[in-house]
């Protein structure tokens, strides 16, 4: 399963990133930024203009293979 980081700005925009379930995402507090992964690249927010940010389990989009089903 994958997730994805919802993460709501103080504007009231909302920006999602996807996170793999290899590399994560932690919070670093020294540079105060949200760190999403653990190789390279990684992708930092910084949390200065964040209001709240969430764990939400990531949607299959209508790109995305999926299994066939059989009509009934």
């Amino acid at each position: 399963m994958s997730v994805q980081l919802a993460v709501a700005y103080f504007d009231a925009q909302t920006r999602y990133f996807p996170v793999s379930a290899h590399h994560g995402w932690r919070i670093d507090a020294m540079s105060r930024c949200l760190v999403i992964g653990r190789g390279l690249p990684r992708t930092y927010v910084p949390l200065d203009r964040v209001e709240s940010f969430t764990v939400e389990r990531n949607l299959p989009t209508s790109t995305e293979a999926r299994p066939c089903q059989q009509p009934s």
